[in-house]
């Protein structure tokens, strides 16, 4: 089986960006990707959330590849998962594109729909990183480590724990 590529500019090639193929991505963006795939783990089903984690969500350490595994793997999808997040369609997939961050009642929400803690969907590494070329959908052969910085500004800003 063949694949085709879109030819990129030359700026697009030279900067570390979101469709990047294994074989052209630079060492340091394939040891980010190996560090992020072997330090997720799913701790333990769900429990209410402590201030570390809404700190770690505050900071936006969510990481778009983890929510879209743990969907993929409890075979959640379609409008009922926006639904059990609080949000409307298409949100859900805009979180996994990373184009949109969840409010921290929505984090709670999918870490409950999906069984896990919110410091699974996270990673101390990760942080809000802008990407001129990022899929304004998900595609499943794709890895996306961050959101874009707006996005985490916008869920985040003038947030609390009540």
């Amino acid at each position: 089986m063949f694949k085709f590529f879109r030819r990129r500019s030359a700026t697009a090639r030279d900067q570390p960006g979101v469709e990047q193929s294994v074989e052209s991505a630079s060492p340091a963006d394939l040891a980010r990707l190996r560090l992020f795939a072997s330090e997720f783990a799913v701790s333990g089903p769900f429990v209410d959330p402590d201030s570390d984690e809404h700190d770690l969500w505050q900071a936006g350490k969510l990481v778009p590849w983890y929510i879209s595994h743990l969907l993929d793997n409890g075979r959640h999808s379609g409008p009922t998962v926006d639904i059990a997040c609080h949000a409307e369609e298409p949100t859900v997939d805009l979180w996994e594109a990373g184009q949109a961050y969840p409010t921290w009642d929505q984090t709670i929400a999918l870490a409950q729909l999906l069984d896990v803690r919110v410091r699974d969907l996270t990673h101390p590494d990760a942080r809000p990183r802008h990407h001129p070329n990022r899929p304004q959908r998900r595609r499943r052969d794709l890895a996306i480590l961050s959101f874009e910085p707006s996005a985490v500004h916008a869920a985040t800003e003038c947030r609390t724990i009540l």
